[in-house]
């Protein structure tokens, strides 16, 4: 994994640097948003200043926004009245260089997590014949007797993999299980009613089993809260 640094202040880069704990990140350092243009490494993540001498961040928000489309933009910056404008370029998330180390780091975790779940799949199998399945594009899956139906956003598909290891496999992808027989992808959910259903984007409403209330509606709450 790629990511880059790009800031005018050493002191703040060292910071940064220290708070990336990914052991497979390669770190590329820019002293100014001009370097950063100039190179030809497709970074998977860029940690962004706004303010900085040259072309300033939102700028080079855009230019970038163009050239990769799927590069991950993390805004880390000293003045709050940036962060809308930095949306328009689907920035991941905006970070005050005022707060803590440990509310940085997590924020800069959460945009790997979220960088690697862009290329994960899962395998389904169905009398012999195999479907790979990007996780991203999955609203739910069901299970029902032996086998489980995959629900994405182009197609279903039908496969004998055993549900538990199936809800294992995402449980660290931003899917919860809400039900014995579903497991719903996060990303994808409208709203919740308490104790009843689980109303996903598409419309469709699932039910939410006793045991799982708790787990399903407090780990979506947290997972809204690290998206924001």
């Amino acid at each position: 994994m790629k990511i880059a640094i790009c800031d005018d202040q050493q002191v703040f880069i060292d910071r940064l640097k220290n708070l990336i704990s990914y052991e497979e990140a390669e770190i590329y350092v820019f002293n100014s948003g001009d370097k950063l243009l100039m190179s030809d490494i497709n970074f998977d993540i860029i940690l962004l200043d706004i303010e900085m001498p040259g072309t300033d961040g939102l700028s080079v928000a855009a230019k970038l926004y163009q050239r990769n489309r799927k590069t991950l933009l993390l805004f880390i910056t000293s003045h709050r009245e940036y962060s809308t404008k930095g949306y328009e370029f689907r920035a991941f998330r905006y970070v005050l260089k005022s707060e803590s180390d440990d509310f940085i780091k997590r924020n800069i975790q959460d945009a790997i997590n979220e960088y690697k779940n862009f290329d994960f799949y899962i395998t389904v199998n169905y009398k012999g014949k195999y479907a790979r399945i990007l996780a991203e594009q999955i609203i739910y899956i069901e299970s029902f007797g032996h086998t489980i139906t995959v629900h994405t956003s182009d197609k279903d598909y039908i496969g004998q993999n055993k549900f538990k290891d199936i809800c294992k496999l995402l449980e660290t992808h931003g899917f919860i299980q809400c039900h014995k027989s579903y497991v719903v992808n996060m990303k994808y959910i409208d709203t919740i009613e308490k104790n009843s259903c689980v109303n996903m984007v598409n419309g469709t409403m699932l039910p939410i089993g006793r045991k799982y209330s708790t787990d399903t509606i407090s780990s979506y709450l947290e997972f809204m809260d690290r998206r924001i």
